[in-house]
């Protein structure tokens, strides 16, 4: 499973568990991250706090609206850019 693959699957996890979310069914890796889950701004600071648990990295105030404005692949260059674990 590639890095992409397992952020999706992650981020899809979390909507389900968690956040009580039906997954999308289509994924279409050109849309943003908050139009593909469907996620309005709680939902997203939700996801953001797992995003930074997964990734032991933090995420600084002045990024955190443009995180869900970011398809899938930018989302993962931004985190793996974050992370202590990269």
């Amino acid at each position: 499973m590639s890095k992409l693959e397992e952020l999706q699957s992650y981020i899809t996890e979390v909507c389900v568990t968690k956040m009580n979310m039906e997954a999308p069914q289509e994924i279409n890796l050109e849309d943003n991250v908050e139009k593909m889950f469907q996620l309005d701004s709680i939902s997203m600071m939700e996801l953001i706090v797992n995003l930074e648990e997964r990734y032991g990295c933090k995420v600084p105030d002045e990024d955190l609206a443009e995180l869900g404005l970011k398809s899938l692949p930018e989302l993962l260059d931004y985190l793996e850019g974050r992370s202590v674990h990269a």
